[in-house]
């Protein structure tokens, strides 16, 4: 897999053949939308994999960029793959599961520019990481989620506003902001 936009542009990242890679038009899709807006900003890649959305935002220009994901092998190639780029001093990864580690950033009062989500399909977690997200106000008031998942698992908003929705074949790509208060 490669690096699709930014300073980083074609290089290469290592992904499990056990993880679903975010494809590369999807990529390009969420450059276009968030070059501008991520430059300097604190990014969340919550089930991270193999850090390809996290490693894209710092080839876009964010400031830092934080990895999740339960699995000891995809905090080992996060790890792996942002060494390689040199990142890991723009870097935290966390071996938690997601929805805790939010818990911990609210404790910490971090909040986020951005933050991707792209659990497993099927197991319920895009509407309970939505809601996560919400009850634990991790997001920055001007900031976004962007949510990929299976095309036909619906999601609840949890008290977000859902910007647009698009299809890729099976995947669905959803962008929420919080609502203005």
């Amino acid at each position: 897999m490669y690096i699709v936009a930014g300073n980083l542009k074609s290089r290469k990242i290592q992904t499990l053949k056990s993880a679903r890679a975010v494809e590369a038009r999807i990529r390009k899709v969420l450059y276009n939308v968030f070059r501008e807006h991520i430059q300097g900003g604190s990014v969340l890649d919550l089930f991270a994999g193999s850090g390809a959305l996290g490693i894209e935002a710092l080839s876009w220009g964010a400031e830092e960029a934080v990895f999740v994901d339960i699995k000891r092998s995809c905090v080992n190639i996060v790890r792996k793959n942002l060494s390689s780029l040199g990142l890991l001093g723009f870097s935290k990864i966390y071996l938690k599961d997601s929805l805790f580690a939010c818990q911990i950033f609210h404790q910490k009062q971090k909040k986020f520019d951005l933050i991707f989500l792209d659990p497993p399909y099927h197991k319920g977690l895009l509407t309970k990481s939505l809601k996560t997200i919400g009850a634990y106000d991790i997001v920055e008031p001007s900031g976004f989620i962007v949510i990929l998942g299976f095309r036909k698992e619906s999601v609840e908003d949890g008290g977000f506003f859902c910007h647009f929705e698009r299809f890729y074949g099976d995947r669905s790509v959803r962008l929420y902001t919080p609502l203005r208060k």
